[in-house]
């Protein structure tokens, strides 16, 4: 295993360690304020490691899913704001158009970029991030109901998970490692586009989704 994969494991498994007791114990605008410090934290740390340590792979992708990650808000708040399917507890944050707390801009990078630079290496690569996706996606969807982030409404649901956004969130991954993989080595501006094709496929993929899932199951 290469030394920039396998610190990449120890700083997003530190990471996990530092995060997940401060999700279980803290609530109300304390957890509020705990995420949107987690998500501030990540994205200044991961990008000043990767000068420190010479992983300049590692900047060029944070430089490509940062806004990725901000541009998710978009289908989470079509979510909650107009299907009504999504709904996040009111953790005293400012919240992007009144539905979703500011703080996810900066928490979908923290799943998609391990997925992309383990996969990327690999030579079934896109079975990888599939199955990766799945595994962490599906992970989260099941937590995030008890630990109090965010829950479904009115949707099919196994085992307290909602099916609508998991094949998405597969797609999610998918897409993310071909859009880096198209688009890396091209200006800034073009990469950036890529990722907010991204965001557009991803919004129409898990509206599909939940039409799907409604009429289906």
């Amino acid at each position: 295993m290469k030394s920039s994969i396998r610190e990449a494991l120890w700083f997003h498994g530190l990471f996990f360690v530092i995060g997940l007791p401060l999700v279980l114990f803290l609530q109300g605008p304390a957890l509020g304020r705990a995420l949107l410090g987690l998500a501030i934290a990540y994205n200044v740390a991961l990008p000043l490691l990767s000068l420190v340590r010479g992983h300049g792979e590692w900047l060029k992708l944070w430089l490509f899913l940062l806004p990725l990650s901000c541009g998710q808000v978009i289908p989470d708040w079509a979510l909650a704001d107009i299907a009504g399917v999504l709904v996040f507890p009111d953790h005293g944050i400012w919240r992007v158009g009144g539905a979703v707390p500011v703080y996810f801009m900066g928490l979908w990078i923290m799943l998609l970029f391990p997925i992309v630079l383990l996969c990327d290496r690999l030579r079934s690569r896109y079975l990888a991030a599939a199955l990766l996706s799945l595994l962490l996606f599906g992970f989260w969807e099941w937590a995030a109901r008890p630990l109090g982030l965010w829950y479904a409404r009115d949707v099919r649901m196994v085992a307290g998970t909602a099916l609508y956004p998991l094949v998405p969130e597969m797609l999610l991954g998918l897409a993310t490692l071909s859009a880096y993989r198209n688009s890396r080595g091209r200006a800034i501006i073009q990469q950036w586009f890529s990722a907010f094709g991204v965001n557009l496929f991803y919004t129409g993929a898990v509206f599909i989704g939940l039409l799907l899932s409604q009429r289906l199951f």
